[in-house]
């Protein structure tokens, strides 16, 4: 009797534990950090201030208002997201102390969300390799994430390098035979630029592609504005912050060249079109999303989301993408088979098979495979508005 007695108190304390929102114990004894009863913690890192703030916190008004709707419907199998942002202000050295902060004291099952490719991957020894965290990015990216895979890492941004690729092959296609390609320089940005002239070449051998660095940062752009009117190019590929795309274009402008300017996905925004004006007409560009203007429900539920929990912000591709993000993280999350540890999610998103979300293109991972999306939608403004080119395109395929 009294082993008895013994074993329902225990049993009692355990559940009043439970009820109190401590962390889950699965059958096995394995705590599943970050999980009660009633919520999953989860973290991300946006710059919210800096130079690349506007893309920040566009993309975090995004994906809080897909946790806020979550949350106002009973959460995911009745448990409610918490979800913890930290400012990285595109900082390597701060977004390793933010990674270190949301596991160690914040102790979140994974980070969902993030923009920034060198200032991720600063984060990945400690990230991946020693806490085993899993991490669903954002924004950023680049070739050696995914190969060879890292057990911990899946992503649905195409990488910037492919967007690159995309750009040159797109620009050749039109007929530019003489590209600059106009990039900021740190090692991330450079690498994408390198990538612009193996897209030229798919099209055409003869086409000269040549790079020119600005210094990341620059708001006079007048000098390169006239080193490019020197140089005489049909068209130009911009690897460039939104607002130093938006002075260089002026810059453009000014020299009176009326050329093709082709830039990657994260300037696809309405801050593009609302801070470029005329400058900005007729940019090509590559998008990660559907417009978030279209009659889609899966779009309608966006812009209603967005109306409701983030009532300050307009409809944006950059919080669009964001918003698609978030489902891929609470699908997985759905399709979990058993107790929700790190472990089941981490497989549940490997074996995700074509997931159809309405927002990005349809999410596939694999054991051997964790990037997730392979198409970009190719978009153009045109009039004072991003409007779509065609269909979605595979950077790798003939288009």
């Amino acid at each position: 009797m009294k082993r008895l007695a013994l074993g329902l108190i225990i049993i009692t304390s355990l559940l009043a534990a439970c009820s109190n929102g401590t962390d889950v114990t699965t059958s096995q004894g394995e705590k599943a950090t970050g999980v009660t009863d009633t919520s999953i913690k989860i973290g991300a890192w946006l710059p919210l201030t800096g130079g690349v703030a506007a893309h920040g916190i566009l993309q975090q008004t995004g994906m809080n208002a897909y946790f806020e709707m979550i949350n106002d419907n009973g959460g995911v199998n009745g448990k409610k997201i918490e979800w913890i942002v930290e400012d990285n202000a595109f900082d390597p050295q701060k977004t390793v102390a933010a990674a270190r902060k949301l596991v160690e004291r914040d102790k979140v099952f994974a980070v969902v969300g993030s923009n920034g490719t060198a200032q991720s991957a600063a984060t990945f020894p400690y990230l991946l390799d020693q806490a085993k965290v899993p991490f669903l990015p954002g924004q950023g990216g680049a070739n050696d994430w995914w190969n060879p895979v890292k057990p911990n890492l899946f992503g649905v941004q195409v990488v910037y390098e492919n967007q690159a690729q995309a750009l040159g092959h797109w620009a050749a296609k039109e007929g530019a035979k003489n590209i600059v390609v106009v990039h900021s320089d740190p090692a991330a940005f450079i690498n994408v630029a390198k990538a612009v002239e193996p897209g030229v070449n798919t099209i055409s051998k003869e086409a000269s592609v040549n790079l020119l660095p600005v210094k990341f940062g620059t708001s006079d752009y007048a000098p390169i504005g006239l080193e490019i009117a020197n140089k005489k190019p049909d068209a130009v590929v911009a690897i460039l912050a939104v607002e130093e795309l938006i002075a260089f274009s002026k810059a453009l402008n000014r020299q009176n060249l009326d050329l093709p300017i082709y830039t990657y996905a994260p300037n696809v925004s309405n801050d593009t079109l609302e801070l470029g004006g005329k400058a900005i007409e007729g940019l090509r560009a590559m998008s990660y999303t559907v417009p978030p203007t279209i009659d889609t429900p899966e779009v309608e539920e966006y812009r209603e989301a967005l109306k409701k929990y983030e009532p300050s912000a307009h409809p944006d591709f950059q919080s669009l993408y964001m918003w698609g993000v978030a489902k891929v993280f609470v699908e997985a999350i759905n399709q979990v088979d058993g107790p929700l540890t790190r472990e089941s999610f981490v497989q549940s998103l490997k074996s995700m098979e074509n997931f159809e979300n309405g927002i990005i293109p349809p999410v596939n991972f694999s054991e051997g495979d964790h990037m997730g999306v392979k198409e970009l939608q190719p978009v153009m403004v045109e009039n004072g508005e991003w409007n779509t080119v065609g269909d979605f395109i595979d950077p790798d395929k003939e288009w």
